[in-house]
């Protein structure tokens, strides 16, 4: 049995978000526990993870992650929340000892950030790949394979989200997009990927976002489209992640309220198995 850690749950601003004092943020404060939710990333092991936003030393600290383990670092696009370029510059010999190359797979934009804060890139032990649609990237030490997919995100580079093979088991990080588009549905019927495990998109919670992000209404269409097409082996998890203070919800009430969908709801530290 293989697991996936979700190492923080929120968008950008975090909960409670920073200057706010909405009613959410005043809940979070007030309750702790899964309504305090940092940046998005995710651990697939110790070596592979998700997104290095600016919570990844909080991160590091809380869930005891070893981060100098990582050898292989994807992101999903350059945002401020997903990508911290200024922390990989601590790879260098006055800020630490990495033993490792650590491998960063991004867009263009990713690529660009990593580069200019860590230059040259062999003094901080760092190789760079650029990731483009649907070209898999496979990581045979670990028995994965990365798919790349389309995301519906920002206009000024090529966000993607990522399908991942692990084992014989595939599991779905669908962060930071609108609905999917067609190409990524083509995608997964020519390839007949089943999904064991979807970590999904849900930043509006009650808001019916479609494009950009998510929430409300088009998540939950989403996870029907994925169970009347197939794309769900029985008993797969699934899972929203990625949440904004101003959907509205606490973490119990959006319980309440995906639950009857048999959706789950993600909290920093969950572990998802598969």
């Amino acid at each position: 049995m293989n697991s996936i850690q979700i190492l923080g749950s929120a968008a950008a601003e975090a909960i409670p978000a920073i200057f706010c004092n909405c009613r959410v943020c005043q809940e979070a404060w007030k309750n702790g526990g899964k309504d305090f939710r940092m940046r998005s990333a995710y651990k697939i092991n110790d070596r592979v993870r998700v997104d290095f936003g600016p919570d990844s030393v909080a991160q590091d600290h809380r869930f005891k992650l070893h981060s100098e383990n990582i050898k292989h670092l994807f992101f999903t696009h350059s945002h401020e929340d997903h990508l911290d370029p200024d922390l990989l510059s601590f790879r260098s010999g006055g800020m630490s000892h990495p033993e490792n190359v650590l491998n960063v797979y991004g867009n263009i934009g990713v690529v660009k950030k990593v580069a200019a804060a860590a230059y040259p890139l062999e003094d901080y032990k760092i190789d760079l790949h650029l990731l483009k649609y649907f070209e898999p990237v496979e990581l045979p030490d670990e028995d994965m394979t990365f798919y790349p997919m389309k995301a519906n995100h920002m206009l000024t580079e090529f966000p993607m989200y990522f399908i991942i093979r692990h084992g014989g088991k595939h599991i779905a990080i669908i962060s930071d997009t609108g609905v999917p588009e067609e190409e990524n549905w083509k995608f997964m019927r020519e390839h007949n990927i089943r999904l064991d495990c979807v970590i999904a998109e849900c930043t509006g919670l009650l808001l019916d976002i479609a494009r950009g992000h998510m929430g409300g209404e088009p998540t939950i269409a989403l996870k029907k489209r994925m169970e009347s097409e197939g794309f769900l082996n029985p008993g797969a998890s699934y899972v929203i992640n990625h949440f904004s203070h101003n959907g509205k919800l606490t973490h119990r009430e959006a319980e309440e309220h995906f639950g009857p969908y048999g959706i789950q709801v993600g909290y920093d530290g969950m572990i998802v198995e598969y």
